[in-house]
């Protein structure tokens, strides 16, 4: 599982780099991350 959220981690940071999303300077997790754990919980 941990695999899993790892590569979906990866995946959606590629695709703000891709789309040109911008990081907030001032945030401890990156977006990608918040977004990947998110998604988790909804499948759960």
């Amino acid at each position: 599982m941990l695999n899993e959220i790892i590569t979906i981690c990866a995946i959606i940071d590629n695709l703000l780099k891709v789309i040109g999303h911008d990081e907030d300077s001032c945030g401890k997790m990156s977006n990608a991350k918040i977004i990947a754990t998110a998604h988790r919980l909804c499948c759960y």
